[in-house]
């Protein structure tokens, strides 16, 4: 995002190994814990983009896909991220499993909790060689942009 001109103002990482590499790139950068601990996300400073992949291992094709059972599952809270913030733009990644996970339900609970928040969306899958990498590593991204206008 930085090589885009965009400005990082904070980050939400619990994982204490992450959270020692995002200290060292972004020293100056408020660092959030636990996603569960923050109650407010409308009171963090205002940012015109949240960017962000919630974690893979219940949807991902390499593990047991349990999905929305899987304690990891944390589609709930980057969604109050997005409802209770409400940034001009959402950016998600995640792995390709998520488009088949449960048959597709929790792909279209996603959507359907962006637009009702109001956010359109729109989604694909990109493979790393795409970017120059030298191998495929395909990748979802669904970004969607608010309907409303926010007030500052």
């Amino acid at each position: 995002m930085e090589h885009a001109g965009m400005e990082i103002v904070w980050q939400v990482e619990n994982d204490p190994y992450a959270r020692k590499v995002l200290k060292k790139h972004w020293p100056n950068t408020e660092l959030y814990g636990d996603i569960h601990e923050i109650k407010d996300f409308g009171l963090l400073p205002r940012v015109d983009l949240i960017c962000g992949g919630f974690p893979c291992q219940p949807v991902s094709c390499a593990g047991k896909r349990q999905g929305d059972q899987d304690e990891r599952w944390l589609w709930p809270e980057f969604h109050r991220a997005v409802r209770q913030h409400r940034p001009r733009w959402v950016l998600a990644e995640n792995v390709p499993g998520l488009l088949s996970a449960d048959n597709g339900r929790l792909m279209g609970g996603i959507l359907r909790d962006l637009a009702r928040c109001g956010y359109d969306a729109e989604w694909d899958l990109l493979p790393a060689a795409a970017l120059g990498a030298p191998h495929l590593r395909y990748r979802l991204f669904i970004v969607a942009h608010a309907r409303f206008s926010r007030r500052q």
